[in-house]
C-alpha cells in the first residue's frame, strides 16, 4: 500500500480546532470537542488536532490533585472513542492528564474507528510566570521510549492496552506524525529531539496552551509555528484554547497550519466564538527515510492520504496585531466570555471621569462592537457566545451596551463639574446607561460617626496627615459600598432579571506603590487594566481616540490624572497624582519592569537606571527616585493580597495570587538604601573631580 501510495502525490486535508473550554465543565467540554471533530470530518480532513488539556480544561489548577478530574477526563475520552466510530478515519487528537505508574502526565491522546493507538505524555513542563505544571504532573522522561499503557476497562474500551511514551506515529499508508506540547516546541534546542523530528516526522502536531500576553502572540507565531515548520522541514499543526476559562487569563487561539515557514490556516486571534476549525490540504512531499529513527513507531493500520486527487492550498499572509490593537480585543473578549460565564446580567462601573475608569469603559464599548460584528458577520449561525441569558444578540453595539454598561459619576464636595462634566460625556459617547450619586451625605454621616465615638470631627483644615488621609479614605471606601448597592439594584427597577458584575479601574502603577485605597473603588469583581501601567493605559486611549468616534475621550486624556479627593481650590483640582507621588507615570513604568520580569531589587536597580538617566538627573536625584518607589512599594504591598482578579495582559504585572510571590510585611530598606547613597555620592564626587581637572587643563 504505501509504494502503491508513493507513486502519487501524498497530499490530504489537516484541520486544527480552537475550542473556548471551561475547567471542570466536561459536558460543556466534550461537546465542543465532539463539534469540532464533526467540523473537521465534514470538511473531509483526515486529522483533527486539539489544544492540551481539553478535556478537562487546561486551568484546573489543584483540581488535578482531585481523583475526579482523572475519573470524569477518562468518562469523557470513553464517550469520545465511541463517537469517532461515526467519523471513519478522523484521527482525532485530544488532550487530559493520564496516570502511569503513580504518577500524572498532561497528555496527547490519539484515537480513530473507535480505539486509541497512541498517548504521548508531555516531555517539558512550564513552570515560569503564572505556569505552575510540576506542581500537578511529571515530565516523560524516557525521552524515546515507549511502554505499553493498561487501559481502565470500566470506560467501555475494546482494547486492553495501548503505545504511551515519546514515539511517532505511523499510519498505514506510512505518513510519520510526530508530537509536541506546548512548551517542547520551546525547548527543542535539545539536539536529539530536533534531529530526529526534522528526520523522520512528516507533519508535526503540538497541542497548547497559550494565554494572551501583549506581544507574546508574535513571538508565538514566528517562534513555534513558522520557525518550527522551517526548522523541522514539516507540515506543522499547532492548536491553542480561546477564552475564559475560569480565572485571570485569556486563551487567544491563532490555531494554525503551516508548512515551511509559510502558514496556510489560521484561526483569529480574538474572535469571540466557542468553536472554530481551520483546514488545509498540504503535500508531504517524499516519505521521509525512517530506517535510522531513534523513535519508537507506533503502526497504525488506518490510512490518511486523500484517496483522490486534491489542490493544495495557498499560503496566507497573517499579520499581528500591534499592542494597542491587543488591547482593543483581548479584554473586550474577556469580559464578554466572563461576563456569559458568571450568569450575571451586565456591568456597573464608577466613573470617575478619569483616564483609568475611561479605559475599561471604553473596554466594555468595544466588547459590545466585537459581540455585534461577530453575530453580523455570521447570521446562519447559533454560537453560544452570540447568546447572552438565553437570548441571542440582535441590537447595535450601542443599544448592546446601554443594556450592559451601568456608569455612575460618585462625587463629593471634592471632585470638580470638570470631571463630572467628562464622565457623563463619554458614558454619552459610547452608550452607557448613566448616573450620578451625591455621596456628600454618606461621607458625613462616618464622619459624625468617628464624632460620636472619638469626639473629634476629622478635617483636611490641621496639620495631623493621619486626619487627612482618613478623609480622603471614607470618601473612597464609602464609593465602594455605594457601587455594590448601587450594582444590584441597577436594574431591578426597570424589571429586568440578574445583577450586575461591578468593574474594577485600578492600574498597575497604583497598586505597585498602594496610590489607592485599601477597599475603595478598585475593590470589585473583575477589572480589565490591572495588570496595565499608565503608559500602556495611554497609549490604548490614545489609539482609541484616533480610531474611534468617543469625542469625549481626547478630554480625559489630555487632563491630568488627579484622585480628586482633597478640598479644591477655587472650584478647580488641587491634588495632581505625579506630584504627590514625587514619580512620573513614565518613571513608574520603568521602575515597574526592572523589579519585573527584571528581577531588580533596589541597588541594582539604581545601577541599571544610572546609566539611562544621568546626567539628565543628577545621581542623588536618581537614588532618591528609587528610594522613593521602594518606600512606597513595601509600605503598601499588603494591599497587593486583596487586588480585584485582573485580566493578565503584561509580562510586569504584580499580582500575587500567582506570578509576582513575595511577602506583604517587609522590613525598611535602610541597609540598601545606604549602599544606594554612598554610591551615590561617591559617583558624584568622581564627575566633580573629573569637571575640575578638565576645567584645569583647559
Amino acid at each position: 500500500m504505501v509504494l502503491l501510495m508513493e507513486r502519487f502525490p501524498r497530499r490530504f486535508k489537516v484541520a486544527v480546532a480552537t475550542v473556548n473550554n471551561w475547567s471542570l465543565d466536561f459536558e460543556g467540554n466534550f461537546g465542543r470537542i465532539l463539534k469540532t471533530c464533526q467540523e473537521a470530518f465534514d470538511q473531509g480532513a483526515s486529522i483533527r488536532l486539539g489544544p492540551e488539556l481539553e478535556i478537562p480544561g487546561y486551568g484546573c489548577a489543584d483540581h488535578f490533585f482531585e481523583l475526579d478530574t482523572e475519573l470524569h477526563s477518562w468518562e469523557i475520552l470513553g464517550e469520545l472513542v465511541q463517537e469517532s466510530k461515526k467519523l471513519k478515519d478522523l484521527l482525532i487528537v485530544t488532550g487530559m492528564p493520564v496516570r502511569h505508574e503513580g504518577l500524572l502526565y498532561s497528555c496527547m491522546v490519539s484515537l480513530i474507528n473507535g480505539k486509541l493507538v497512541f498517548i504521548r505524555p508531555k516531555i517539558s513542563l512550564k513552570n515560569d510566570g503564572l505556569h505552575r505544571e510540576t506542581r500537578y504532573f511529571a515530565p516523560w522522561n524516557e525521552r524515546k521510549g515507549v511502554v505499553q499503557f493498561e487501559l481502565p476497562q470500566i470506560f467501555g474500551f475494546e482494547q486492553e492496552t495501548v503505545p504511551f511514551g515519546n514515539g511517532i506515529l505511523v499510519s498505514g499508508d506510512g505518513i510519520h506524525i510526530g508530537f509536541e506540547t506546548d512548551e517542547d516546541a520551546w525547548t527543542r534546542d535539545l539536539p536529539d529531539n530536533e534531529q530526529s523530528l526534522s528526520s523522520y516526522a512528516d507533519i508535526v502536531l503540538n497541542s497548547s496552551a497559550s494565554f494572551h500576553v501583549m506581544g507574546e502572540s508574535r513571538r508565538r507565531l514566528n517562534k513555534i509555528v513558522t520557525t518550527a515548520s522551517a526548522v523541522l522541514k514539516s507540515v506543522y499543526l499547532y492548536s491553542n484554547h480561546r477564552g475564559c476559562d475560569g480565572e485571570r487569563l485569556y486563551y487567544d487561539g491563532m490555531s494554525s497550519i503551516a508548512q515551511n515557514g509559510d502558514i496556510y490556516a489560521q484561526i483569529p486571534q480574538f474572535d469571540i466564538e466557542d468553536t472554530a476549525v481551520a483546514t488545509a490540504v498540504v503535500d508531504l512531499g517524499p516519505s521521509k527515510n525512517s530506517e535510522q529513527s531513534r523513535f519508537t513507531e507506533i503502526g497504525s493500520e488506518e490510512c490518511l492520504l486523500a484517496r483522490e486527487a486534491l489542490p493544495t492550498s495557498e499560503p496566507i499572509l497573517v499579520e499581528p496585531m500591534k499592542d494597542v490593537e491587543e488591547l482593543c480585543n483581548g479584554p473586550p473578549a474577556w469580559l464578554w466570555h466572563y461576563l456569559r460565564r458568571s450568569g450575571k446580567s451586565g456591568f456597573f462601573l464608577p466613573l470617575s471621569g478619569g483616564k483609568d475608569s475611561a479605559a475599561v469603559s471604553v473596554m466594555v464599548r468595544l466588547m459590545c462592537d466585537k459581540v455585534v460584528k461577530a453575530v453580523e458577520d455570521h447570521k446562519d449561525s447559533d454560537d453560544p457566545a452570540y447568546y447572552l441569558e438565553g437570548k441571542k444578540v440582535n441590537c447595535s453595539a450601542r443599544e448592546l451596551c446601554s443594556k450592559l454598561l451601568f456608569t455612575c459619576y460618585m462625587g463629593t464636595e471634592n471632585s470638580s463639574i470638570l470631571t463630572k462634566s467628562m464622565s457623563a460625556g463619554l458614558a454619552g459617547d459610547i452608550g452607557a446607561t448613566h448616573s450620578i450619586a451625591v455621596m456628600n451625605g454618606v461621607v458625613n454621616a462616618y464622619l459624625n460617626l468617628c464624632n460620636s465615638v472619638h469626639n473629634y470631627v476629622p478635617s483636611f483644615s490641621r496639620n495631623d496627615p493621619r486626619e487627612g488621609l482618613a478623609c480622603q479614605n471614607i470618601q473612597a471606601r464609602s464609593r465602594m459600598v455605594a457601587a455594590y448597592l448601587l450594582a444590584q439594584n441597577a436594574i431591578l427597577s426597570s424589571g429586568r432579571e440578574g445583577t450586575l458584575l461591578v468593574l474594577g479601574t485600578t492600574n498597575l502603577d497604583e497598586s505597585l506603590i498602594g496610590y489607592l485605597t485599601k477597599y475603595d473603588c478598585s475593590s470589585a469583581d473583575i477589572n480589565p487594566i490591572g495588570s496595565l501601567n499608565k503608559v500602556d493605559l495611554k497609549r490604548f486611549l490614545a489609539y482609541v481616540i484616533d480610531n474611534f468616534d468617543f469625542p469625549h475621550l481626547k478630554q480625559v486624556y489630555e487632563t491630568r490624572s488627579s484622585a480628586e479627593l482633597c478640598p479644591l481650590k477655587d472650584g478647580k483640582i488641587a491634588q495632581d497624582d505625579e506630584e504627590e507621588l514625587g514619580l512620573t507615570y513614565e518613571e513608574l513604568s520603568v521602575f515597574g519592569r526592572l523589579r519585573r520580569p527584571d528581577s531588580k531589587g533596589p541597588f541594582a536597580m539604581f545601577l541599571v537606571l544610572v546609566p539611562l538617566w544621568h546626567p539628565k538627573m543628577s545621581h542623588e536625584e536618581i537614588a532618591n527616585k528609587v528610594i522613593t518607589f521602594y518606600e512606597r512599594y513595601i509600605d503598601n504591598r499588603h494591599k497587593t493580597t486583596v487586588l480585584t482578579p485582573s485580566y493578565r495582559a503584561t509580562v510586569y504585572a504584580n499580582d500575587n495570587h500567582r506570578s509576582d510571590h513575595r511577602p506583604f510585611l517587609y522590613p525598611d530598606f535602610n541597609y540598601q538604601y545606604t549602599k544606594i547613597r554612598k554610591l551615590a555620592k561617591q559617583l558624584a564626587e568622581k564627575e566633580s573631580a573629573k569637571e575640575n581637572l578638565m576645567t584645569i587643563y583647559l
